[in-house]
Formats: structure tokens, C-alpha cells, sequence
């Protein structure tokens, strides 16, 4: 395991002085403050209350986290073999008293420190002047669901970087790995989506329209939407075949918990969202949870399969 580890320190020290970490360290904290302002903004001008305004700026950076974490993970892996590969030194890594284990190991325990560092620096970094600058309270719950959240994003990132990781052990181009872990994250997080609903659209047609009233009374004028059954078991229909399709993407599974981890907004009519505590939430989502812890455990498994049988020529 001492090999193991000096190749992770080699490899990690390596990427901390490049231009591509701090770029994409950069570009993580700046989402975040962005999203985190645009969401108060939208608040504000909507009419919204908060009960918690740190679980509502910290929910701002889901959408954020679930695009970029998956970058993040791909920028780290897809040049982690085949980059080696292109330019002749893995051979050389290779000629030397190290097992092919080592060299896989290494570059897997760097990555998941480089993950952890980035989520975690820059998730702290944003939330902390969020807190600051919007002047937020945070309680004892919002700390452990934001907790839940970093490393949460942690393993998606690291799912990511496993899929990569895979995909760059058989290329022998950098450029091919990185387009084919591109075409996967596109997949997953675009195409399925789009594929659900045109496959529920195939399915169940034209849904019902929904009818709008307007009705009088003395002191004012007041506008009534009515929906109809038809219309909402056609909307619940429509749902569960999206979710069905999209169930395959990992992405799905992760915005469903990290959303969940932030259901605490009020609405400007007094609806009341629900919020689940966290041992509910938790039992509730434990498929999502799975489905997310598992996606890297396969890919690396794959990966260690691939590496350590494929001959180098």
C-alpha cells in the first residue's frame, strides 16, 4: 500500500499545481455565488418567505453541484491511463518493481482527495458568504443536512470520475476518453430526460388541457384554476414513466436526495412544503442512496478488471 500511496501523492501534488484544478476550483466557487444570489433574488422579487434562508440559498446550488461535480469528476480521470498511454509512460510506470494495482490505487486515492478538497473548499467557501453577506442564521440541522449534501456530492463526483476512469483504461487517445465520458454525462443528465417524456408522449398522447375560471365577488376580482381528474391522472401517469426512464441516471437519483435535503421554502399564498427530517428522509431515499454509492463501485471494479489484464504494446 506504500507504493500505492506515494503514486496517489505524486499524482495529487501533480494536479494542485495545475492550471486545470484551480480552474475548475475557480469555476465551482464562482456557480456557487451566482446561484446562491439568483436564487435570493427570485425569492425577493416573487413575494417568498423563507422559514430557514440558509437551507433556501444552500438549496440554490443543487442544479449547480449536479452539473458541475460530474465535470469535475471526468476532468480528473479522463487522461488518468490513456494519458499515460499517449505519452509513453506507462510503460515506464510499469517497467518498475510496482504491480499494476499500485499504479490504479494511486491514481484512485488522489482523485477522491482532490474531490473531497474541491466540493468541500468551495462548498464552505460560498455557503459561509452566503451567510455573511445575507445575513442567514444556521441552526444545528441546517449544518448536518449541508454536511449530507458535501458528501453526497463527493461520491456523485466520484461516480463520475469511476466511469472515466474506465473508459480511459481501454482508449488510447485522451481526446477519445474525454468525448465518450462527455457523450456519458450528457446522456444521463440531458438525453434521458428528454427521452422520458417523448416516450411518455408516445405512450398516453395529448393530455387534457387545463381550464382556467374567473369569478366576481364584491370585493374584488378573484382567478380560479380548475384541474381536472383527467388532467391530473394524465400528469400522473406522464410522471411515472419519466421517472421510470430516468431511473437509470445517476443524476436522477442524486437530485432527488439533494433536493430532498432542502425542502423548506414558504410560499407567497402561506403553502407550507414539507420537510422530512433527516432519519425519514434517509429511510426514504435509501434506493437513491444505493443507487448512488453503487454506480462507482461497479465502474471501479471494471476498471481494476480492465487495467491490471489489458498488455501494453
Amino acid at each position: 500500500m506504500n507504493k500505492s500511496l506515494i503514486i496517489a501523492r505524486k499524482e495529487f501534488t501533480d494536479a494542485i499545481t495545475s492550471k486545470r484544478f484551480w480552474a475548475v476550483m475557480g469555476l465551482f466557487f464562482l456557480l456557487y455565488v451566482a446561484g446562491g444570489y439568483v436564487t435570493s433574488f427570485a425569492f425577493r422579487i416573487g413575494g417568498f418567505t423563507e422559514s430557514r434562508g440558509l437551507l433556501r440559498t444552500t438549496s440554490s446550488v443543487v442544479s449547480t453541484m449536479s452539473l458541475i461535480a460530474p465535470i469535475l469528476g471526468i476532468a480528473l480521470a479522463f487522461d488518468a491511463i490513456s494519458g499515460e498511454r499517449e505519452r509513453g509512460t506507462l510503460k515506464v510506470l510499469l517497467s518498475r518493481p510496482l504491480y499494476r494495482e499500485h499504479v490504479i490505487n494511486g491514481k484512485i486515492v488522489s482523485a477522491l482527495a482532490l474531490i473531497g478538497l474541491t466540493i468541500t473548499v468551495s462548498s464552505v467557501l460560498s455557503i459561509s458568504a452566503s451567510v455573511l453577506l445575507q445575513g442567514t442564521s444556521v441552526t444545528f440541522d441546517d449544518v448536518v443536512r449541508i454536511c449530507l449534501f458535501i458528501a453526497l456530492s463527493i461520491l456523485f463526483s466520484f461516480a463520475y470520475y469511476s466511469i472515466s476512469l474506465f473508459i480511459s483504461t481501454f482508449s488510447s487517445r485522451s481526446s477519445h476518453s474525454l468525448t465518450i465520458s462527455l457523450g456519458v454525462w450528457i446522456f444521463f443528465a440531458f438525453v434521458l430526460s428528454l427521452l422520458g417524456s417523448l416516450i411518455a408522449l408516445a405512450v398516453l398522447g395529448s393530455g387534457p388541457a387545463m381550464s382556467f375560471s374567473r369569478e366576481f365577488n364584491q370585493t374584488g376580482g378573484g382567478r380560479q384554476v380548475v384541474i381536472s381528474e383527467a388532467f391530473l391522472n394524465y400528469s400522473r401517469r406522464v410522471s411515472e414513466i419519466t421517472n421510470t426512464v430516468r431511473a437509470a441516471s445517476i443524476n436522477h437519483h442524486y437530485s432527488l436526495i439533494a433536493n430532498s435535503l432542502f425542502v423548506t421554502s414558504v410560499g407567497p399564498f402561506g403553502q407550507q412544503a414539507q420537510q422530512i427530517d433527516l432519519m425519514s428522509l434517509l429511510a426514504s431515499r435509501w434506493v437513491d442512496i444505493l443507487v448512488v454509492a453503487v454506480f462507482p463501485v461497479i465502474f471501479l471494479v471494471a476498471s481494476y478488471m480492465a487495467f491490471t489484464r489489458r498488455q501494453e504494446r
